[in-house]
């Protein structure tokens, strides 16, 4: 049986369980794998259980955490299929400006700063930003409406959402895939 940590912190809205333990390590200034490796000596990373924390796990860590077990899933991605995985990243890669937090100690990563099909913030629902200077918000304007159509075919399937006639996550992947122009260029000129 885990002892429940004295002092809990509670997530941060749409927070990465990742996040919420480093930040408990961040507390009690030790490791974040300290910490894993206190709940779950089993779990190989962090980013392991941010993919898939079966239900023990979860009950494990939502006892140290002082917390439901429910609430701790719903900051991993479980309902990822193998597919989504891809569009899913290691680091944060885009960001919402009124979600910016100003409390002190280490930043909450949140889930749809890794999730590569979003580009509205699902607590504000503001258009996250990439931490690029361009504003191609003009440009752009026109297809505002298809891209948040997009977001919500591969939102629902990442998310364990209702499936559709096909895969919109494997249909994403074929249209971002590289192609090779044909004829197939000779090995000299490679």
């Amino acid at each position: 049986m885990n002892i429940r940590l004295p002092v809990t912190l509670p997530p941060a809205p749409d927070e990465l369980l990742s996040s919420w333990i480093s930040r408990h390590a961040a507390f009690y200034a030790v490791t974040p794998q300290t910490i894993l490796n206190h709940c779950l000596p089993e779990a190989a990373s962090l980013r392991a259980v941010d993919l898939h924390l079966p239900k023990g796990q979860a009950r494990r860590i939502a006892s140290m955490f002082s917390t439901d077990s429910t609430t701790v899933r719903s900051m991993t991605f479980e309902k990822a299929t193998k597919p989504v995985h891809r569009f899913i990243a290691r680091v944060p890669i885009q960001s919402c400006v009124k979600y910016t937090p100003s409390m002190p100690g280490p930043v909450p990563i949140r889930r749809s700063q890794l999730q590569g099909w979003r580009i509205t913030c699902p607590i504000c629902g503001d258009w996250l930003h990439d931490g690029t200077r361009a504003d191609d918000s003009k440009a752009l304007a026109p297809y505002r409406d298809a891209a948040l159509q997009g977001e919500k075919l591969l939102n629902d399937e990442a998310e364990g959402g209702t499936p559709s006639w096909g895969s919109p996550m494997e249909l994403a992947r074929l249209l971002l895939v590289r192609r090779i122009s044909w004829p197939l260029p000779r090995e000299d000129d490679l």
